[in-house]
């Protein structure tokens, strides 16, 4: 957005966003193999404010399901969540900030236990996992509240959940949908939530519009639960 002589007032702006985000699936007679991916980064500048990001996120995960029945079957998952570049908190006053950085922190998962099959929309899964929290600098996201001090890994135990949704709602609109929890065995009562959702509209052959919304609660970092929502319209391009 630009204005140039706009007497209703008005702030210039410019925002962008790039995402690239995938799906592997190795099926056979006795296995099934899914790697996903998701990588994304964005800007925006508003005003004199400077360039500052709007979306910064790599997100990759590997299941590996052992085919026992139609329904149920044991599984094996390991994930990896972190960002590509610096972020920054902006204070009111002051300087800005800088919060995390290049897998500072990076949160890894490791899981087994059985998954259930509801339909070809949905599918969840229960287990037993292992939590890494690896950092360098902002050891905040790795602070342990029963042991104080500075902490650059933190590793913790814990039952996993993950659920996924995917509904065609119309020809050319699919709504996409996932849920992560983890709940540490010492703390059963503090849940870490990660969610995310998405309505992606197909106008035309490659344009796309896309409402997204991601909230994840982590009540060692923060007590309130941290939400990200944006609306988009852009190019998309499917290789396959």
């Amino acid at each position: 957005v630009s204005f140039t002589h706009w007497q209703a007032g008005g702030t210039n702006s410019l925002a962008y966003v790039a995402a690239v985000m995938g799906k592997v699936v190795r099926n056979d007679a006795s296995t099934t193999w899914t790697n996903s991916y998701k990588f994304a980064y964005g800007q925006t500048e508003v005003g004199d404010q400077g360039i500052r990001a709007s979306d910064d996120e790599i997100a990759v995960e590997s299941l590996l399901t052992y085919k026992i029945d139609s329904t149920i079957n044991p599984y094996a998952d390991v994930s990896l969540f972190t960002q590509f570049a610096p972020g920054y908190q902006y204070p009111d006053s002051g300087a800005k900030v800088q919060v995390s950085d290049f897998f500072d922190p990076a949160f890894i998962k490791q899981s087994v236990g059985f998954g259930w099959l509801a339909s070809k929309a949905f599918q969840t899964r229960l287990g037993l996992a292992l939590r890494e929290i690896i950092t360098n600098q902002f050891n905040q996201y790795s602070a342990d509240p029963s042991s104080p001090g500075n902490h650059k890994t933190r590793v913790e135990g814990g039952f996993e959940s993950g659920s996924q949704l995917q509904l065609q709602l119309d020809d050319n609109v699919l709504f996409n949908a996932k849920l992560d929890l983890f709940a540490p065995i010492r703390t059963l009562d503090r849940v870490v939530v990660h969610g995310e959702a998405s309505i992606v509209a197909k106008v035309s052959k490659y344009f796309t519009a896309q409402l997204n919304a991601a909230f994840i609660n982590e009540p060692d970092i923060s007590p309130y639960t941290q939400i990200q929502e944006g609306l988009s319209i852009g190019i998309n391009y499917s290789i396959f």
